[in-house]
């Protein structure tokens, strides 16, 4: 039998994408407690990683009925949804959570070692300084290493270890595990945004960023003040996470929520669907949007998500960053924004150190593992 062209391709594509699975799996910087969330089980169950929450970390119960989970761990730490998945709002973990509820990073982790958990404050040019000591002193070819800065200010960060470092946390801290959400956001804002953050300050504005698709994050909204204590404190940033009704948690009071993170980010939470019942330039508070941002996004996955693609061909000037959970997924996604989107699709250096289960297909699957940008911006000097 002949085989065809586009079989040939398809084969030899998606070989490629699975032989990106030691790659996507490589956390050097890292100790080894994530290591066992990279196994060959990990890509078809949640146990290792139910496992570890629970036996090795202590940060969940152990119980997973229905009545006993919402006595046991009603109290919803931040880690309580990265099991049981979303469901719209309805899944065992999601259904409790309270997205006005505030929390403090000690509250949130509830690990019993408080220096596994970065101090709740601004990163000083002193933080950087001491973090580019360390790394001259510890590691070969330091030069290469160093955290830099940009033209306003803000931290270069391309991997954990930067991060970790800036921040003071020992490699064994799992912080990474929900850090890859407020650090995706910032390496976003800091790569992609240069450009919209520079026109904002001109205009002496806040930049102003629509994240699109939320889910889980309502469960961790505190956590996103990280953004802001990795920012330069006079930049400032205000919010928009747009829910879709359907996906608020039964347990949520309200569908509008406004609150200051920190001293330069401001965040709002609406509910209803982007560009479809929400207009993003008038029904979003502060305007319209210099930055839409989408996590673990996948665009085929819901039709909402075309309003979002819509818009941002409609306004060539707003930047658009998503991330998706497998290569295969990103290229397709990506391409919908076109030739240039699509060759900006690469690997997230902050995606999760964890393995998530595939049930349908043997690619490589990480939460934030790819990211890709639509209407690109090229900052010139």
């Amino acid at each position: 039998m002949r085989r065809s062209w586009s079989h040939q391709c398809i084969c030899a594509t998606w070989r490629i994408y699975v032989l990106r699975r030691n790659e996507l799996s490589t956390f050097p910087y890292l100790a080894d407690w994530h290591l066992p969330l990279l196994r060959d089980d990990c890509f078809i169950s949640e146990s290792t990683y139910h496992n570890y929450l629970t036996n090795i970390l202590g940060v969940l119960s152990p119980v997973n009925i229905d009545s006993e989970y919402s006595t046991v761990n009603r109290k919803q730490t931040w880690w309580a949804t990265e099991l049981y998945g979303w469901s719209g709002g309805s899944s065992l973990s999601a259904k409790y959570v309270e997205p006005g509820r505030r929390r403090s990073y000690i509250d949130g982790f509830a690990l019993k070692d408080s220096t596994l958990i970065p101090e709740e404050r601004f990163v000083t040019k002193e933080d950087i300084f001491v973090a580019n000591e360390k790394i001259m002193q510890e590691t070969q070819f330091p030069e290469a290493r160093l955290i830099q800065t940009d033209d306003r200010g803000l931290p270069i960060l391309s991997s954990w270890e930067h991060y970790y470092r800036l921040r003071s946390l020992p490699p064994r801290s799992p912080a990474a595990l929900l850090g890859t959400y407020p650090l995706t956001l910032y390496y976003a804002i800091q790569r992609y945004g240069i450009v919209p953050l520079t026109v904002a300050q001109m205009l002496d504005k806040p930049l102003k960023i629509h994240i699109v698709g939320v889910e889980k994050e309502l469960n961790f909204v505190d956590w996103f003040q990280e953004v802001g204590f990795l920012l330069p404190e006079e930049v400032m940033i205000e919010m928009t996470w747009v829910v879709r009704e359907d996906m608020f948690p039964q347990c949520s009071q309200s569908k509008s929520i406004s609150m200051q993170l920190s001293t330069n980010m401001k965040l709002s939470i609406i509910g209803g669907t982007y560009g479809d019942s929400i207009d993003p330039n008038f029904d979003v508070n502060g305007g319209p949007p210099d930055m839409i941002i989408g996590m673990n996004a996948g665009l085929y996955a819901y039709d909402s998500w075309r309003y979002v693609v819509s818009y941002l061909h409609h306004h060539p000037n707003v930047v658009g960053v998503f991330t998706d959970y497998n290569e295969h997924s990103g290229m397709n996604c990506a391409s919908l924004g076109g030739g240039k989107a699509r060759r900006s699709l690469e690997i997230n250096p902050f995606r999760q150190p964890r393995a998530m289960p595939v049930y349908c297909m043997n690619l490589p699957q990480f939460s934030n593992g790819f990211i890709y940008v639509f209407n690109q911006q090229e900052y010139e000097v």
